[in-house]
């Protein structure tokens, strides 16, 4: 041990203070900085050396400055911040979609139901009063309008979502290549992990992109022992080290809007949180549902009014008569396009004159079956039915469409007594047109004529048993919906509705706390906090300024010494 050893020491002591005044500093230079790790400078006391009897220590050398961070806690954080940003997002499409139905303000569906079924009953009241039978129609008309505007505005939502499902898809991909990139980077840097300190500024900007990534998809993070990562989303890896898969959207399924797959293998990724999976999830099944229940509502309605009001007459019959959709002729009634499939039975075909009055009344047979083996109808076996009644033709029109019309000049004709249901089915003598929320609207016959509107079961003027029947259709048990009215119908989609917004709101405060505690815990850990820098500091110039006064008296006895 000598004068020269002891000055050594002191010198490494020196420049130990000086790199741990540096780390502090920088610490206390990013402690505003968003995403910054907190460095830690690690020391480490060099392998000491025997002199004798002695055994001798060779003072301080620094071992590295590495990152201040709970691994386990920052992974925990990820998760919970994937589940938070899913339930955010989920909790945004539910209230875009409860707000269509806007029964707060007074102008949703269920106020226009409302409106219905009021102007019905003014009619039965007064059932002559050609201005009321206007306001059916025109009610009528509102109803549907708004289901219309519902259906578009949800399929609006639907396209937001999948506009969005494309930028979140690019996003994931740019991550994946930049974490790739930065584990490239931070390998190379740190030479494997052979020594001891961190890419300190190159694992920041990763952590980063690991937490943004993290908001998007629900990832499982692994470090390897060279100092890269990987990354697992349900088993499959989108980051292993230094690549990247990236993801695409494959439209092989154009009607399910399209598939999140792997770009190498086409294998479908499976996720259960991030937005991304609040994107799919929003589409596919809540703004799915809401439109699937619209379309069932909307089929619903036009099937019960249409089944009543095809078996009534108005006050004056039909000169020609073409249906708003097209048919194949050819085929069984189950797959001839009509709107509903009939139910074997049959229907009266009546011709009246002008003033109303009963000339002939003419059946026509439905039957169900194949055409070829069992004999059943089709469109094209009716028509011709139709056709062999005199004063009457029927054809199909080059578009499909089923017209009918009469050949006598002050001749007309009317439907009742359907016991097959064919005449709605078809569209024929109908209160509403279209297959669904999207096309639903009045009859156009109706819109161009009231008079048309069918009040009458008996015959042209002869009764009002037909409006009977319609007045309180939305509030009567339907017995092929289990029992279930229109208007419970669209009281059901719209609790199932808002109970979904309600309990995913609840699931998303819930979420948003337990995120904020261990962000907190984390921000503990990472986060650079000045009172302990401070302290740091004043340790570190005070070692500093130790070490100076050892060199300097060592080096007043080496002086002496020479002087001898």
């Amino acid at each position: 041990m000598s004068l020269f050893s002891t000055i050594h020491n002191s010198a490494g002591a020196l420049q130990s203070a000086q790199i741990g005044l540096q780390t502090v500093g920088n610490n206390i230079a990013n402690a505003n900085t968003e995403g910054y790790i907190r460095q830690n400078y690690i020391q480490t006391t060099p392998a000491p050396s025997r002199s004798g009897q002695l055994i001798i220590g060779h003072g301080v050398r620094p071992a590295g400055i590495t990152q201040q961070i709970d691994q386990a806690l920052a992974e925990r954080m990820w998760d919970a911040g994937s589940q938070l940003a899913s339930g955010a997002l989920q909790d945004k499409t539910l209230t875009q979609l409860l707000s269509l139905m806007n029964d707060l303000d007074g102008t949703g569906l269920n106020d226009e139901l409302t409106a219905l079924n009021g102007a019905l009953h003014d009619l039965a009241n007064e059932p002559n009063d050609a201005s009321l039978r206007q306001v059916v129609i025109l009610t009528a008309e509102s109803l549907t309008l708004k289901m219309n505007r519902t259906h578009k505005e949800a399929l609006r939502v639907r396209s937001d979502l999948d506009a969005a499902l494309v930028d979140t898809v690019d996003r994931v991909n740019d991550l994946g290549e930049k974490i790739a990139k930065l584990n490239l980077q931070i390998s190379t840097i740190e030479g494997g992990r052979l020594i001891g300190s961190d890419a300190t500024g190159l694992r920041d900007d990763r952590y980063r992109a690991i937490e943004e990534l993290s908001q998007l998809i629900d990832v499982n993070v692994q470090e390897q022992a060279t100092g890269t990562v990987s990354i697992f989303v349900q088993g499959d890896y989108l980051v292993s080290e230094i690549y990247n898969r990236e993801l695409k959207i494959d439209y092989t399924k154009v009607e399910e809007g399209g598939e999140i797959r792997f770009r190498d293998n086409n294998a479908e990724l499976q996720l259960s949180g991030g937005e991304l999976y609040a994107i799919k999830r929003g589409r596919d099944v809540q703004v799915g549902e809401v439109l699937n229940d619209l379309d069932d509502l909307a089929r619903t309605l036009a099937r019960e009014f249409n089944t009543l009001h095809s078996q009534g007459q108005g006050h004056r019959g039909y000169d020609s008569l073409t249906t708003a959709e097209a048919f194949v002729p050819d085929a069984a009634l189950d797959a001839a396009g009509l709107a509903w499939t009939p139910e074997a039975g049959a229907f009266d075909l009546t011709l009246v004159d002008e003033a109303g009055k009963r000339l002939s009344t003419h059946r026509i047979d439905v039957r169900l079956g194949d055409p070829d083996r069992d004999g059943g109808s089709t469109v094209a076996s009716i028509i011709a039915d139709i056709d062999r009644i005199d004063g009457l033709s029927a054809e199909l029109t080059p578009n499909g469409q089923l017209r009918i019309a009469s050949d006598l000049p002050g001749v007309e004709f009317t439907f009742g007594g359907d016991t097959s249901g064919f005449v709605a089915a078809a569209g024929l003598n109908t209160f509403f047109v279209g297959r669904g929320a999207e096309s639903l609207a009045v009859n156009s016959v109706l819109k161009d004529d009231p008079s048309m509107l069918a009040i009458s079961r008996g015959g042209i003027g002869a009764d009002t048993d037909g409006l009977t029947e319609i007045v309180d259709l939305l509030d009567a048990d339907i017995e092929r919906e289990g029992g279930v009215s229109i208007r419970d119908k669209y009281a059901k989609m719209a609790n199932r509705l808002a109970l979904a917004t309600s309990n995913q709101q609840a699931a998303t405060q819930g979420l948003q706390s337990f995120y904020a505690t261990l962000q907190g815990e984390h921000l503990a850990i990472t986060g650079v906090n000045m009172d302990e820098e401070a302290l740091r500091m004043i340790t570190y110039q005070r070692a500093f300024q130790a070490a100076s006064r050892v060199i300097a008296t060592a080096s007043e006895m080496l002086e002496l010494l020479t002087s001898l």
